[in-house]
């Protein structure tokens, strides 16, 4: 193999021109680092501050657009403050000594450095105007109209009536745009519904001419807006009448009550129109009973219902026909439950206990056959004498009961 001499290297051309490349790129890192101390470098996605030096603020004005958001700065200085720069230590922002009134600008862009005492340079931007929209901004309250006409509901049931929530919204936006709205309509995506639901709405903004308004600009008092769509489902079933202050025992049975309408038709909410047998009118209290005098029930409190027929008001009377009364006297008193405290009873006899039933059974009736009783559970027991409710129980018959409220009077 041929040895390489060091003087046939000299004498290559070749060798000589990477040598000398090599040389003056070793020369050039040289005077980089130990003697040029100057660099450029671009800072990206500078934000343009509208908020800086904002004169168009005391005019009343808003910017609704802008077409830049960002730019690129290009700054020169020492490369150990170069190196450490972000967009934080820089501020571009628009001139704004020509805004005046509401309208469109070119604005020219400038840029600042955020500390003074820092030693670079500014050199350039990428976009040096910037154009932007200007409006006055107000606010105004609309009622919120509703749309369901993109809903579908099955033949069987019916819609009751809608609302939105909220049912009115404050609109926050530039002056030319919110001026001339002339209604807001909430609408609901298509869609099959057979039951009550609550739908996640959208709110459209249209002048007088039915024309639809952008509402890229403008904000909302709410962040959410629905409409509640409640489904009924039309059913026909039997009245009743529920009672309270059944003594333990009676059987209502007894009574015989004529319905000024037997049957209803009434459209309710379709999650129970399946298990909806009967509709219950209202109720009667037995201890103030009357009887052949009608009980009026107003309908119109049944929210969620709706009476097909217009039906307002529905009456029960209960007929005294076969109802026999009697006043009776009751001398046997028990006091139940009264554990380690004794009590007295003070009251010898109830006087003109009204008994109310079927006739057969009061006429049966005697004094013995009614029992007054004290359950000491429900009474709030006081030192000395006080005056308690008692119970009247008769043990013969389930048709016939007490008619008021009867008291004694006990020592403890």
């Amino acid at each position: 193999m041929k040895k390489i001499k060091f003087q046939d290297l000299l004498e290559s051309n070749r060798f000589l021109l990477f040598f000398s490349f090599l040389l003056a790129v070793m020369f050039w890192i040289i005077v980089v680092t130990f003697f040029s101390t100057e660099a450029r470098a671009t800072i990206k996605n500078v934000p343009v501050n509208v908020d800086y030096n904002a004169t168009y603020q005391n005019l009343d004005l808003e910017i609704i657009e802008k077409d830049i958001e960002f730019v690129d700065v290009t700054v020169t200085g020492p490369r150990s403050v170069i190196g450490n720069l972000t967009k934080d230590d820089i501020i571009v922002y628009p001139q704004f000594n020509n805004v005046r009134v509401p309208g469109k600008y070119d604005l020219a862009l400038n840029a600042v450095k955020t500390s003074a005492i820092m030693e670079y340079q500014i050199e350039s931007l990428s976009s040096y105007q910037i154009t932007a929209r200007f409006d006055s901004v107000i606010e105004k309250t609309f009622p919120v109209e509703i749309d369901i006409s993109n809903i579908v509901i099955p033949g069987e049931y019916m819609v009751d009536k809608i609302y939105a929530t909220p049912e009115s919204v404050t609109i926050t936006g530039p002056e030319k745009s919110v001026s001339v709205i002339s209604r807001v309509v909430a609408t609901v995506e298509p869609q099959e519904i057979s039951q009550t639901a609550v739908l996640d709405a959208k709110l459209t903004m249209y002048d007088e001419t039915e024309t639809e308004i952008d509402s890229t600009y403008f904000s909302y008092d709410q962040d959410e807006f629905t409409v509640t769509v409640p489904i009924l489902k039309e059913v026909v079933v039997p009245v009743k009448v529920e009672y309270i202050n059944i003594p333990e025992g009676f059987d209502v049975s007894t009574f015989d009550v004529e319905f000024s309408q037997d049957k209803v038709d009434i459209a309710v909410p379709a999650r129970v129109a399946e298990s909806m047998t009967e509709y219950t009118a209202g109720y009667i209290d037995l201890k103030t009973l009357a009887f052949d005098s009608p009980y009026v029930f107003d309908l119109t409190t049944q929210t969620g219902y709706r009476f097909m027929d217009g039906l307002t008001e529905l009456s029960a009377t209960i007929s005294a026909e076969g109802i026999g009364r009697k006043n009776i006297s009751v001398s046997e008193i028990k006091v139940l439950n009264q554990g380690s405290q004794k009590v007295e009873v003070l009251t010898d006899v109830i006087n003109n206990v009204e008994i109310v039933g079927a006739a057969a059974d009061v006429e049966a009736l005697t004094d013995d056959s009614v029992v007054a009783e004290i359950d000491m559970t429900k009474v709030s027991l006081a030192q000395g004498q006080q005056t308690v409710a008692v119970d009247i129980i008769i043990t013969s018959t389930h048709a016939a009961y007490a008619r008021g409220t009867y008291y004694v009077t006990i020592k403890n």
